[in-house]
């Protein structure tokens, strides 16, 4: 079975909108994006990438509905599809068997290293 492929970027955004739950709009993705990998994207690029993800139909989105914290504009929502679930399944579990064997557990990996 042919699988599709994302890049390094494409994969961490689509983990960031999947932390984000119901809550997935862009600067709430550059921040959990931030957050977990250190990583900061200009919303530019945040955006480029999440219309590519919608593009190749591993991502969708909607407008949210207006909000006063906003002045009455609205967010544009995005959310992973079954689709993009799978290709990040399947990327995730690619790094794993390529990092199995020459690459420590997590749990022995500290702030400066290897403990």
């Amino acid at each position: 079975m042919q699988h599709v492929k994302l890049s390094d970027r494409e994969l961490k955004v689509m983990l960031a909108i999947l932390r984000c739950g119901m809550d997935a709009y862009g600067p709430r993705i550059g921040e959990k994006l931030e957050d977990h990998t250190g990583e900061r994207l200009s919303l530019g690029a945040l955006h480029s990438a999440l219309e590519r993800l919608e593009d190749r139909g591993l991502v969708d989105s909607h407008m949210g509905a207006a909000t006063a914290v906003r002045g009455g504009r609205r967010k544009r929502m995005y959310e992973v599809k079954a689709e993009g679930q799978i290709a990040v399944q399947h990327a995730v579990a690619v790094i794993g068997r390529m990092a199995e064997g020459v690459v420590s557990p997590l749990d022995e990996v500290g702030e400066g290293g290897v403990t």
